[in-house]
């Protein structure tokens, strides 16, 4: 049984920024899934196709935690950023 998984993310100005951290996660090869990624303005899709539901689980859970983590670093990022011109630093 082949069961596919699509999300969109808006992520504004930081879409760019945040799907090139993931590119390289889609050079890992796996043997039940097969993960897309696509920038569309201000989006990020993700297509996930996986032979099972235990796969579709561990790969959703591995690239939502990766997205995740990525949008969190890149609000960190840009807050700093801007500590930084305004003139105060941590």
């Amino acid at each position: 049984m082949l069961l596919l998984a699509e999300f969109e993310f808006n992520l504004g100005g930081s879409a760019g920024i945040i799907y090139e951290s993931l590119l390289p996660e889609l050079e890992e090869d796996y043997q039940r899934t097969k993960a897309e990624l696509i920038l569309k303005d201000d989006l990020i899709i993700l297509n996930v196709e996986a032979d099972d539901i235990v796969s579709m689980r561990a790969a959703l859970n591995g690239w939502l935690r990766l997205i995740r983590t990525s949008c969190e670093m890149s609000s960190i990022a840009s807050n700093a950023q801007d500590a930084n011109y305004s003139g105060y630093y941590a």
